[in-house]
């Protein structure tokens, strides 16, 4: 790729980020038009779901420089009406000359924006941008597989374990990484725990000092519905599923505010993939978060499940043969690490599972 392309198509994609949070389930895109000299003329990207997308919001900037300009976007313009108008017609009405896509869009009540822009004149050169898809693949994977991205998250100590003794500090992360975890709940639409985590720790799963772009729905998987009902999840704060298996009596949460999803059995434990493909449809989930704990990542991993891992790694040790510990399992997941970099005392881990 020439060098001027990727710089453009490189803003392009700093400026889609930005809607991260704010635009889901829709995709997020930036948009930078360039002038004959290679001069920025309008920027834009999709900053809220409904509202205007990505090369409308550039094309608003640049206004009559528009025209005879070249857009670099980072996917596909739709082609189709729906909250908004086709950006493909406007890209068009506009006078724009050429369009540069990073990533074709696979969906398809809103692709074939491309082809209608070369059908109507306009030069189109696809370049099938990695990075572009890295930042759409959470969008590109609902779509492909009617699955949320899943990204697991935890803390561990330095030799890799996620608990730790009793009257012993339970906190193993940080602070700032503990601040960090809050804004990516704020970002995402569910946050699941399994019933272990709920019994030993009765998290509230909910962001707190941070601001929330999203309210993550709380789901807990609890195959037998032993969800003690002292437990902070059951306060109604927030709207909470619980996923449980067959034959469970429910009877005694009838005037708890929770909605309640029974799973199949696959292997010996709960079929986590209905439960995927009910957060999709019922509540147009696009990334979801679980921490744990370890029965659940298990579960996880057996079923294939799982795109992301984010590792909060601290500087403690513990060393104690009988707590739980994360290295055999970290060690047989499939996965690429995409960066490392500290974070308060700790060190943060993001690989993509392959």
């Amino acid at each position: 790729m020439p060098k001027i392309i990727s710089d453009f198509m490189l803003h392009a994609r700093e400026l889609a980020v930005r809607g991260h949070g704010f635009v889901e389930p829709n995709p997020m895109v930036g948009c930078v038009l360039v002038n004959d000299q290679n001069k920025i003329v309008g920027t834009g990207y999709h900053e809220k779901c409904g509202e205007a997308h990505a090369e409308i919001n550039a094309l608003n900037a640049a206004g009559p420089l528009a025209k005879g300009a070249t857009a670099y976007v980072t996917l596909e313009p739709c082609n189709h009406q729906g909250k908004t108008g086709p950006c493909a017609q406007a890209l068009i009405d506009a006078g724009i000359s050429k369009v540069v896509i990073g990533c074709a869009d696979p969906n398809l009540e809103a692709s074939g924006g491309g082809t209608y822009l070369a059908t109507n004149g306009v030069e189109v050169v696809y370049i099938d941008d990695e990075l572009c898809k890295t930042i759409l693949a959470p969008f590109l994977h609902r779509i492909r597989t009617g699955f949320p991205w899943v990204i697991c998250k935890w803390a561990q100590t330095a030799d890799g374990y996620i608990e730790t003794p009793e009257g012993e500090d339970p906190w193993i992360s940080c602070e700032g990484s503990q601040q960090l975890v809050h804004e990516e709940r704020g970002r995402v639409d569910a946050i699941i725990v399994g019933i272990g985590t709920v019994v030993a720790d009765n998290p509230s799963l909910t962001v707190r000092n941070a601001e929330a772009h999203r309210t993550p729905l709380r789901v807990i998987v609890d195959p037998t519905l032993r969800l003690p009902h002292n437990s902070t999840v059951l306060d109604g704060e927030v709207p909470t599923l619980i996923a449980h298996g067959k034959n469970v009596d429910k009877t005694a949460f009838t005037n708890y505010p929770v909605s309640f999803l029974e799973l199949p059995e696959v292997d010996g434990s709960l079929d986590l993939r209905p439960l995927l493909t009910h957060l999709v449809n019922k509540y147009d989930a696009t990334n979801v978060i679980v921490e744990g704990g370890k029965t659940l990542f298990e579960h996880i991993f057996n079923q294939q499940l799982a795109n992301e891992l984010w590792i909060f790694t601290s500087q403690r040790t513990i060393g104690n043969e009988n707590l739980k510990n994360m290295t055999q399992l970290f060690n047989a997941w499939d996965c690429i690490l995409e960066n490392k970099q500290p974070c308060g005392n700790d060190l943060v881990g993001r690989y993509h599972v392959k």
